[in-house]
């Protein structure tokens, strides 16, 4: 079985009431949006002939996250795969794969495009401008 980080009510509740009785936090816990609550907006990234391929207009950072760590464990290149397939679909990937007029400058246009979109500003600035 796989474990799972997840809280039932009960047990927010009894952490909740545990952390009052406790010392006082410099941080409140952190609330991020069920799946269900968050609507997806998709903008065209590429066009096959007349059909129009979309991404998400904000990727979402669970998906940088992945593509963070497959590309620590296995490198960029082979981690790259499995985030265009998450952010295009496998019906626009299987498009590319299967597109006899797609060249190597548009497939490295869309793969720099989603790289950029999928980690933000962080690759191009890095960690040096937080500090």
């Amino acid at each position: 079985m796989a474990s799972t980080t997840r809280q039932t009510t009960a047990a927010r509740k009894k952490a909740t009431a545990a952390a009052k009785s406790a010392a006082p936090l410099d941080f409140e816990p952190i609330r991020i949006a069920a799946n269900d609550d968050v609507e997806e907006e998709r903008v065209p990234l590429f066009y096959i002939g007349d059909d129009e391929y979309t991404i998400p207009k904000s990727i979402p950072k669970g998906i940088a996250l992945q593509y963070l760590r497959q590309a620590a464990e296995i490198g960029h290149e082979l981690a790259t795969a499995p985030l265009l397939i998450r952010v295009l679909g496998q019906d626009a990937y299987t498009a590319l794969e299967e597109s006899k007029a797609l060249d190597g400058e548009q497939l490295e246009s869309i793969v720099d495009i989603i790289v950029a979109q999928a980690l933000g500003k962080q690759e191009k600035e890095g960690k040096a401008r937080r500090g």
